[in-house]
């Protein structure tokens, strides 16, 4: 995960390590929902690449 810009690693930490909903992260990075959602999928598909590379 270190591979991920500072701010796609902090929306996946809130998301998955806190349980935070979408809406909950938007409001605590003050950020709009939309782009939440982007950053979560930007991320995803970085992972994605990394773990396709490992097999």
């Amino acid at each position: 995960m270190d591979c991920l810009p500072p701010e796609q690693l902090r929306v996946v930490q809130l998301s998955f390590y806190e349980g935070m909903a979408h809406a909950e992260i938007s409001a605590v990075l003050g950020l709009p929902l939309g782009t939440v959602k982007s950053r979560l999928r930007l991320a995803f598909g970085r992972l994605r690449e990394l773990l396709e590379d490992l097999s």
